[in-house]
């Protein structure tokens, strides 16, 4: 399916909620099925520079993946413009946010770039307070503009969400959903994605020798594939 040059922003005021987990994962994702991927790595930690080196140190890396590390969010913005300027073909644009809520106004023109807006939330009281002031800040967005339609659709999306979940786990998910969007597909806890701190999943897969190991991994990449399919569907609908 042809997807064109899209947008998709990883946003969420709380920290090591799994936005890079969700960004490396789409990364790969969208490598394996032949498109280009640009990251904008926005996160001070620059965790995305820390994966990018250890796989390219361990052969795992894949150049049609282009990292761009910057706090800066008109920088974000020229270079997303630079890449529309080029000839249509299937790109992957990728922003990672900062934690926190201290650049209201770079959140602001990071959605305004934006095709869609995921916010990873897991299942802690933690994580759902930010979450919800994640939403806050994107209905206070829609009032603030002229054309509200025009901002990037938002959802909510689990993650690293336990194959059996608790009661409790249960009630944080049903508040987020009585408040918020919340997508039906999530993230799933899995060992494979602490893999991928070291590579792009479809070249760490291609370079495993324990096939049984390479299962796993590939089952992490099929679950992300699908959540790309999922983002893009939702993008398709929106236009």
């Amino acid at each position: 399916m042809k997807t064109g040059t899209r947008v998709i922003t990883a946003m969420n005021r709380k920290g090591g909620c799994g936005k890079t987990t969700l960004i490396r994962g789409l990364a790969s994702a969208a490598v394996a099925t032949g498109n280009k991927v640009t990251i904008f790595d926005t996160d001070g930690s620059e965790s995305l520079s820390a994966w990018k080196q250890r796989s390219q140190e361990a052969g795992d890396w894949n150049e049609m993946v282009n990292l761009i590390t910057t706090l800066d969010a008109k920088k974000v913005e020229r270079g997303v413009e630079a890449i529309f300027a080029q000839p249509q073909e299937d790109h992957l644009i990728l922003i990672d946010t900062f934690g926190g809520g201290a650049a209201p106004k770079a959140q602001d023109l990071i959605a305004d770039l934006s095709h869609l807006i995921i916010v990873p939330m897991m299942l802690s009281e933690d994580d759902l307070a930010e979450t919800l002031a994640t939403g806050q800040w994107y209905i206070n967005l829609r009032k603030r503009v002229d054309n509200p339609e025009n901002i990037a659709p938002f959802f909510v999306l689990g993650s690293r969400i336990p194959a059996q979940i608790s009661v409790f786990e249960r009630e944080i998910l049903q508040e987020a959903m009585s408040k918020l969007p919340v997508l039906d597909e999530f993230v799933q806890y899995r060992n494979a994605y602490l893999r991928m701190g070291n590579g792009v999943l479809g070249d760490v897969i291609s370079n495993m020798r324990n096939r049984a190991n390479a299962e796993h991994i590939k089952d992490a990449l099929d679950e992300m594939t699908e959540l790309l399919r999922r983002f893009d569907e939702i993008i398709k609908e929106n236009e």
